[in-house]
């Protein structure tokens, strides 16, 4: 899905320092079931789940009696099928968080005549990022991300997401501030995560891309034509 620099096969310098940055045109555009992502484009809905309970702690085995009364300290290892259903667990609360957020959001930019937005990402090593370039209307009209979050404010999504459980309010930050970084963080991310999966951006390389979400088609598709921008990770032409 996105476009990827592959860093495994690059020698690092003896000096520890730094790679130099990647060139555009070394950079491969990788379909999805490559990179571990969906085939797009990912359909969502705005179905929200029972909230599921909270996963626990990792499950550990604890040591047998018999090394308990010698007094053998191992150290505890996983329990298997624990561990699974703990993961099972946060999947699921993931899952409610990202449909919570959603019912909140979209029906608010569907009534403000929002039917795309455009959506970029990069990062790399061990972090994945996203921001919101733009949004396009009903009409064909795009409008900038500034005035997009403007027209959230004055619709009072803050206090929609709060009376929601999708947010608090942080002191400090202004309500503008709040719902700007919101767009950009974490709705973006959430897409982003449909569709490349939860651990886009970890692992030897460095990534960029872009990606449409059709509000009225409810899909998400990835933009195999999208340009070399970056906002986290450095570029050279």
């Amino acid at each position: 899905m996105p476009f990827v620099f592959d860093q495994t096969q690059i020698e690092w310098p003896d000096d520890d320092s730094d790679l130099p940055p990647p060139r555009a045109d070394q950079f491969v555009y990788l379909p999805a079931p490559e990179y571990g992502g969906q085939h797009d484009p990912v359909q969502f809905s705005l179905d929200v789940p029972p909230e599921p309970p909270a996963p626990d702690k990792v499950p550990v085995s604890r040591p047998s009696l018999w090394d308990r009364l010698r007094g053998r300290k191992s150290p505890a290892a996983p329990n298997p099928q624990a561990t699974a259903a703990w993961h099972a667990a946060r999947a699921a609360q993931a899952v409610f968080v990202r449909q919570r957020l959603l019912a909140a959001v979209v029906p608010v930019l569907a009534d403000l005549g929002v039917r795309q937005l455009y959506c970029r990402y990069d990062g790399g090593n061990d972090e994945g990022f996203t921001w919101l370039e733009g949004a396009t209307l009903q009409d064909g009209t795009r409008i900038a991300t500034a005035e997009l979050v403007d027209q959230l404010v004055a619709r009072k999504l803050l206090d929609r997401l709060v009376a929601r459980g999708v947010t608090r309010r942080y002191d400090g930050r202004s309500e503008r501030d709040q719902i700007d970084s919101f767009v950009h963080d974490w709705l973006c991310s959430e897409f982003a995560t449909l569709l490349l999966g939860s651990g886009y951006g970890t692992g030897e390389h460095v990534l960029y891309g872009a990606f449409t979400v059709d509000l009225d088609a409810g899909t998400v598709t990835d933009d195999p034509t999208a340009d070399a921008v970056t906002s986290n990770v450095e570029i050279t032409r």
